[in-house]
């Protein structure tokens, strides 16, 4: 469910996303809802089944190293939550690197009711103000690309540098908007799809630092969670980095 400041984040006059959106909405769930059967979602893409992601999920990332899941917004250890089927929170650590905060959040089956929360609406609910948006690209390698968010949340003495990318089937939708697309072009090929959104954050005063750090953690979570690929990136392009 998004609530308003997410309405307030989302690029573009809220009141046109607004529109945009309950249209999205309601052409979504009459999709999933309608009585066409060429236009019936048959199939679905868990891609996690009785598999947690924990166990997918390295405990050694490059240098850093697993110590526990202090301190992480949202952090709520593998249990279904507003519509996901699971979700990680690691914290993890390395001599003279900042810390680093993972959260990976899965949902098997998205559209109607149940979508991806994105971090725009999770902080300002939980008190911070939100500042420093860039849009970034992850490599993750053969010509392939990522896109995703970084921005900057502030509560009190507390400044933190996050960084996301969302998937949706095979594709990576920046906003909002987007995501209905994804889910909406799933639906018409006959597939209920997934998604997932992966997030890495560290408190810093030093939002160029971060973004390094943040990147090499992304770039070497891909290669080192093989196993998690999928879950990650999608099918097409696991196989492709495969």
């Amino acid at each position: 469910m998004k609530n308003a400041s997410e309405q307030k984040m989302d690029i573009g006059a809220p009141s046109r996303v607004l529109t945009r959106r309950a249209f999205a909405v309601g052409a979504v769930m009459s999709l999933a809802a309608g009585g066409s059967f060429a236009l019936q979602p048959r199939s679905g893409s868990d891609k996690l089944g009785t598999k947690r992601i924990g166990d997918l999920v390295p405990k050694a990332i490059g240098p850093w190293q697993f110590a526990d899941s202090a301190g992480i917004v949202d952090a709520r250890e593998d249990a279904p939550v507003d519509g996901y089927d699971q979700v990680l929170t690691r914290r993890y650590i390395a001599p003279d690197l900042p810390d680093i905060m993972l959260l990976i959040a899965y949902g098997s089956a998205q559209g109607g009711g149940l979508q991806l929360h994105r971090p725009e609406t999770c902080y300002p609910g939980q008190g911070f103000s939100l500042s420093d948006f860039v849009q970034v690209q992850l490599q993750p390698g053969k010509g392939q690309s990522v896109a995703g968010r970084a921005f900057t949340a502030t509560r009190d003495d507390r400044i933190e540098r996050l960084a996301y990318w969302t998937r949706v089937a095979d594709s990576f939708p920046g906003n909002t908007m987007q995501e209905y697309r994804a889910i909406f072009a799933s639906l018409l090929a006959g597939t209920v799809p997934d998604g997932v959104l992966v997030r890495v954050s560290t408190i810093t005063s030093d939002p160029a630092g971060a973004d390094q750090a943040l990147q090499r953690f992304q770039t070497l979570l891909i290669r080192d969670a093989v196993a998690a690929r999928a879950l990650l990136l999608g099918n097409t392009m696991a196989s492709v980095l495969a």
